[in-house]
């Protein structure tokens, strides 16, 4: 039994997928671990190679300042059918972002669901909330964002990260620059391809 390394493609798996094809192949198990190796890096750069942020983010975003009120910033948000849209200073520089969930946490409720009940109970408790609360009294600090030329990875880590539907993309200042949707990137993964 050969030791196993992480990463690393076992000796008798090798040898089994050898001893599988047919006709003689005149070549050691490394020979074969540097093709498959190679072979992998290839296929995945192929695969992936248009699910990094360059080539997934739209320009075509809405960002919420921080001096909105969450009237404007919910109007704002449902005009762009968002769950979740970046807040930016007047330089465009990211600050946090708001969320569904803010609207939510903001008003004592944990699922829309329990907010419906209470607003059916105390709607102008709620009117009058979004009235005086300004978008930087509930933002999610720091935001979750993407970096301009950021790859696969870093997507799939910051979606692993938050739920959010969309992730803001910086440039290296941090000023937004753009936007990625969590339905592109799961639209651009070519599944039927892994199976």
């Amino acid at each position: 039994m050969t030791e196993r390394t992480p990463n690393r493609l076992p000796d008798e798996d090798i040898q089994a997928a050898m001893r599988a094809m047919s006709g003689y192949i005149d070549i050691t198990t490394d020979d074969f671990r540097e093709i498959f190796e190679l072979a992998h890096e290839y296929a995945i750069r192929r695969l992936f190679c248009c699910m990094d942020v360059p080539h997934l983010m739209r320009r075509d975003f809405s960002a919420l300042k921080p001096d909105q009120t969450l009237t404007e910033a919910a109007e704002q948000m449902a005009l762009m059918h968002a769950h979740t849209l970046p807040v930016v200073d007047e330089n465009g520089l990211v600050l946090g972002d708001v969320s569904e969930w803010n609207f939510l946490q903001g008003y004592g409720a944990d699922t829309f669901f329990s907010l419906i009940f209470r607003l059916m109970a105390h709607d102008q408790r709620f009117i009058d909330y979004c009235e005086r609360t300004l978008v930087r009294e509930i933002m999610t600090q720091p935001a979750i964002t993407l970096p301009e030329q950021g790859t696969f990875a870093d997507i799939a880590r910051a979606f692993h990260q938050v739920e959010e539907k969309r992730l803001p993309v910086v440039d290296a200042q941090n000023h937004l620059v753009g936007v990625v949707m969590r339905r592109d990137f799961l639209e651009r993964f070519h599944w039927e391809e892994w199976l």
